[in-house]
């Protein structure tokens, strides 16, 4: 099983790798081990800039092999026997935000993804929380995605506002995903998608990552279950099939004292329903489902509502290690 988003664990890493003299082993000490409780096998990991992307590659050398970085599907098929497969993908709307030549730089680095927006108007885009909604891409992000172009990043339409996510679509060639979004239909907000943005993600070959966050599963977030999860996977599974469906469980995952005031961040006005409530919507997710600990849940409820072992195999991983391997080939796989 791969997670196709893991976005806060990069707050713990960071904390422990700005201490002088530090020999930090945060993933192998502290998230391996809970990532595999819930079956996971690879995760897709978010970095910011360069800094980051040395301090996980410091964790991996320092893994003694029990992780394994990926650039391709091949090296993710064809790591040791036991090794945790890692991909890294790039939150661009950060530092590196306008800087055309890095894409090639990351490229070469085999980060696997760009993602434009974390919900709020930055350089490149709208982000869907900002309180004038309807802003598409600025001239240097329609300038970015020409340059993505060039290169074999995927490119992520997650966070961005529904004018943005069409200017994608009519500016940009290559494959496009959303790692982790759910169905406007049945959890209605700006972070989900409507039923034509999931076929239009579809149609362009990608994937919508099933999102845990508890205020994107249930309309009530405090009664958000794995059941409603499942709910939005059977949603997209009848729209698109399960060859366009993928995880991308967004938990808290790191202390979530770091991650309340990023939550307010983002919903500044509180019109979302985020302010104010961080704690209580991110420090767990739905009942059933709370952690990466109790992902396997999710494959045994696919299971139950009905779908075959085949199928389960494409939402766990595969469909999203075939859209990889579309816009990275590598040495055969298998």
């Amino acid at each position: 099983m791969i997670n196709s988003y893991v976005g806060g664990v990069v707050y713990d890493v960071m904390a422990h790798h700005a201490m002088p003299g530090n020999r930090a082993e945060v993933l192998r000490d502290t998230y391996i081990p809970r990532w595999r409780a819930g079956k996971l096998d690879g995760a897709v990991v978010q970095v910011h800039n360069w800094q980051v992307i040395g301090s996980y590659f410091a964790e991996i050398a320092r893994s003694e092999g029990e992780i394994t970085y990926c650039k391709t599907r091949a090296d993710f098929d064809n790591r040791p026997e036991g090794s945790f497969g890692l991909f890294f993908s790039l939150e661009g709307h950060g530092d590196l935000a306008g800087d055309l030549e890095a894409l090639y730089a990351l490229d070469e680095l085999g980060v696997t993804t760009f993602t434009f927006s974390h919900n709020l108007q930055n350089l490149l885009c709208t982000g869907s929380n900002e309180r004038f909604g309807e802003g598409g891409f600025s001239h240097l992000g329609k300038a970015t995605l020409k340059e993505l172009e060039q290169t074999s990043l995927m490119v992520d339409l997650v966070h961005m506002s529904r004018a943005s996510f069409w200017d994608a679509l009519d500016l940009y060639d290559g494959d496009l995903f959303v790692s982790h979004s759910n169905a406007d239909a049945l959890c209605p907000h700006p972070r989900n998608l409507t039923d034509d943005q999931i076929k239009a993600v579809a149609e362009r070959n990608g994937v919508v990552g099933l999102n845990t966050f508890r205020g994107y599963v249930a309309p009530d977030p405090m009664k958000a279950t794995l059941s409603d999860l499942l709910d939005h996977a059977m949603h997209m599974y009848n729209l698109i099939g399960p060859e366009h469906i993928s995880i991308g469980a967004d938990y808290c995952e790191s202390p979530v004292e770091m991650l309340v005031p990023i939550l307010d961040m983002v919903d500044p006005e509180g019109a979302h329903g985020i302010k104010g409530r961080g704690r209580e919507l991110y420090e767990f997710g739905p009942d059933g489902i709370e952690d990466a600990g109790h992902l396997g849940n999710l494959a045994a409820g696919l299971a139950e509502r009905g779908l075959r072992q085949d199928e389960i195999d494409l939402i766990c991983g595969e469909s999203y290690l075939r859209m990889l391997e579309r816009a990275r080939p590598g040495e055969q796989h298998g």
